[in-house]
């Protein structure tokens, strides 16, 4: 699990009260045994969804049916978008709830007028995946496990161009700092740690 220091807005409801502890279908209310569980059991949905990819469209949808094959065992709410005001990280404050609607339709517009990154050498390719998972780093559009959806919904992408992204080949405290410099607009090291993950079919 993901284990930040979150900061949300508003009365979302999501944990149990009078802790942190998200709400979940296994009725787990300790942050440490959730974790532990929630790693076994995504990490399985994530194998399935390596062994075989569900996108057809790259659009908000699909990474909305991404999320909830990954979490529809733990969380009532996988697949939604998250309520309330907005949701907080360390320094980074990400899109509002109001707005992630809006703006992911921006992002995948976008997204689809470059034609899903096809093409493209793979200089290109990795300059504009960094740009675009800054992007849905930025909207952080679910209450809990956008860094797995998100990167799961880049890796398949990749597979519809000539290339293979694989997130195995990164480290995990590298990858968390090069993303929060993506979300300040800074690309450098993003870019550099998906060329070192970044393969020709």
């Amino acid at each position: 699990m993901e284990k930040y220091d979150y900061s949300y807005n508003g009365s979302e409801g999501y944990c149990y009260p009078g802790t942190d502890v998200l709400k979940n279908k296994l009725g787990i209310k300790t942050d440490e045994e959730l974790t532990i569980a929630e790693r076994e059991i995504t990490s399985l949905k994530l194998l399935i969804l390596y062994n075989a990819p569900i996108i057809k469209q790259f659009n908000f949808d699909t990474l909305c049916k991404i999320h909830k094959t990954i979490f529809e065992d733990i969380y009532e709410w996988a697949g939604q978008i998250r309520t309330g005001d907005f949701l907080s990280k360390g320094a980074s404050i990400f899109c509002r709830g109001q707005f992630i609607i809006e703006n992911a339709n921006i992002i995948m517009g976008k997204l689809r007028t470059e034609k899903y990154l096809q093409g493209l050498c793979k200089e290109k390719f990795v300059e504009k995946m960094a740009y675009y998972m800054g992007e849905i780093n930025a909207l952080h559009p679910f209450r809990e496990g956008n860094g797995r959806t998100s990167r799961e919904f880049f890796r398949q992408l990749s597979l519809n161009t000539n290339y293979i992204l694989d997130f195995s080949k990164t480290k995990n405290k590298e990858l968390l700092i090069a993303d929060i410099d993506a979300f300040n607009g800074k690309y450098e090291n993003l870019m550099k740690i998906l060329e070192e993950a970044t393969s020709t079919k």
